[in-house]
């Protein structure tokens, strides 16, 4: 111990790791199935390691916590600013009226029970897995005149109750909003998700792993030859008739190529090159004559791009109304092949409803991808640089933000890092996504400072509290877990009748709207799972970017009211 001891006083940044790595493999344990996680790991190795008493510089602490920050900011920016408008404006209401249910249940447990500012806090952050109010209320705690030690102890109050309530209220959401929630509304979840999916047409490719695509692929390009009379029309009309889900790329006659102008002619014995979805061109092949092996100056490059939609136009609108609205010329050659909606994959049918922050994967020649992109939204940069100008500006303004100090009160409030680096990270996120032109930071990498950022923090938070863990486990060990049910069992119930009676919200979008609202991704996956398809999907995105940002913000605002 004493050799360990030394160790770390002799290197105190390499207990981070320590604790980091320790408490990631425990995150692999699987408790009823479900992953205890790396940050809640990470908490419980950084508690158990800080009852040796290791110091770690406070900056760390606070660097982390900025970096963390103000990437969820980045990365929930987009959504947050977009999902603001009329056709999301029932997942708006219920993610307020969740949120605000959430404080009234701590803020009344707090009262009932007597706990201090920084357990009802941690009660907040780990019954309602909304890991960044660690950050944000303990800040507030440490800017209010109380003595140093009290306020010391209620920071450690935070660490311990967050890691005591974390698994409780992970799991209760887990489990409510896949098994739970489906018994009261009195529905199957499976008929309820098949039935809006046929109306829907959603779909998804869940099972393939990262870099794997289906081999039979829906949009294809294949070469024929001209050899039926009827078939001697102009390009335009040929398109026409299959409804423009195919295109004439190229057109080969007597050995040379010709431009496939709308008013060109097709003859006998033109070679053809035709991009479309599989079913119009095999009924193509029928109308022109056979496909042809002799691809000599046919042969075509396509390319997928990533697209935000952006137009508010199309937002709320079906892709068979989008469809209707673009320009045909405009859209001329350019197919929908999937759309990904909070991290899930969706199968585009002719009656799904695009949201706000929809990331559109588009296929097709690259000149007609050009006409096609700006009527959507802005292609995603898929480079790997980042612009380190674009992050310190941020980052900076965001401090600066929270050194801002309003009297409220008679007392001075501030936003203080955590709740200044959020709203920058927001606002340069949503820059970004307008002028995608700079402020270069791959979504690979944007969270990746995000999870690297809070596993730090965390394990500075947990290092700090393991000397007085033993204390708050022998004032409140069994009442905790108890609060942490009841702090998620009261708004998730009442949300779920809100969402169900007063909104009239579908059921199975219910499901993944409530795993939305306490910021829990694995609820999304137990209720797609247990859903058998991706409906939960549609009611998630919008409230979990905006109950990060509305639970993040609740930590300094339970420690002021209580």
């Amino acid at each position: 111990m004493e050799a360990i001891r030394s160790y770390f006083d002799a290197s105190p940044i390499a207990v981070l790791f320590v604790c980091v790595a320790i408490g990631f493999a425990l995150g692999r344990i699987k408790i009823a199935g479900i992953p205890l996680g790396g940050i809640p790991g990470t908490l419980f190795a950084a508690i158990v390691v800080g009852q040796i008493g290791v110091e770690v510089d406070n900056n760390i602490k606070t660097m982390a916590f900025a970096l963390f920050i103000y990437s969820l900011g980045y990365v929930s920016g987009p959504s947050f600013f977009q999902s603001l408008g009329r056709s999301t404006l029932n997942l708006v209401n219920l993610s307020l009226v969740s949120s605000a249910l959430i404080y009234a249940t701590i803020w009344g447990l707090a009262r009932v029970f007597s706990l201090d500012k920084g357990t009802a806090a941690g009660l907040l952050a780990g019954g309602i897995t909304e890991s960044a109010a660690v950050g944000t209320a303990s800040e507030a705690l440490g800017s209010m005149t109380l003595p140093p030690e009290q306020i010391s102890a209620m920071q450690a109050n935070i660490g311990v109750a967050y890691a005591i309530t974390y698994l409780f209220g992970f799991t209760l959401v887990v489990f409510f909003v896949s098994l739970i929630a489906p018994k009261l509304m009195g529905i199957d979840l499976k008929a309820e998700a098949a039935k809006y999916t046929a109306e829907l047409g959603i779909g998804g490719d869940d099972d393939l792993d990262p870099g794997q695509e289906s081999a039979l692929r829906g949009i294809v390009a294949r070469a024929y030859q001209v050899t039926r009379p009827e078939a001697e029309i102009d390009v335009a009309s040929f398109e026409k008739k299959f409804n423009g889900f195919v295109t004439v790329q190229r057109i080969i006659r007597r050995g040379r190529a010709v431009e496939p102008a709308k008013d060109r002619k097709l003859a006998l014995g033109d070679r053809v090159a035709l991009l479309g979805r599989l079913d119009e061109l095999l009924e193509a092949e029928t109308f022109l004559g056979l496909e042809t092996t002799d691809t000599r100056g046919l042969d075509l490059i396509g390319e997928t791009r990533t697209v935000v939609l952006t137009n508010k136009d199309f937002i709320g609108e079906t892709i068979m109304a989008v469809r209707a609205k673009i320009d045909p010329q405009q859209r001329r050659g350019t197919h929908v092949v999937k759309i990904t909606r909070a991290g899930q994959n969706l199968i585009p049918r002719p009656k799904m409803r695009l949201q706000a922050g929809d990331v559109v994967s588009l296929y097709g020649m690259p000149e007609a991808l050009d006409n096609a992109v700006p009527s959507i939204g802005y292609a995603i940069d898929q480079g790997i640089a980042v612009d380190y100008v674009y992050l310190g500006l941020g980052i900076i303004v965001g401090i600066l933000i929270g050194m801002i100090t309003v009297p409220i009160a008679g007392s001075p409030v501030a936003l203080h890092t955590g709740g200044g680096c959020l709203l920058s990270g927001l606002l340069f996120g949503w820059l970004r996504s307008r002028h995608p032109k700079f402020g270069g930071l791959p979504p690979a990498t944007a969270l990746h400072l995000r999870d690297f950022g809070l596993a730090i923090f965390i394990a500075c938070v947990g290092l700090g509290t393991g000397p007085q863990a033993v204390t708050l486990l022998k004032q409140q060990g069994i009442l905790l877990p108890v609060l942490a049910i009841i702090a998620v069992t009261v708004p998730i119930v009442l949300s779920l009748l809100y969402a169900r009676y007063v909104l009239r919200m579908n059921p199975a979008v219910i499901c993944g709207a409530l795993a939305g609202c306490f910021t829990c991704t694995a609820g999304l996956n137990a209720a797609v799972q247990a859903a058998e398809n991706e409906t939960p999907v549609l009611g998630y995105t919008v409230p979990y970017a905006i109950s990060n940002v509305t639970l993040t913000l609740m930590g300094p605002i339970l420690v002021l009211t209580v």
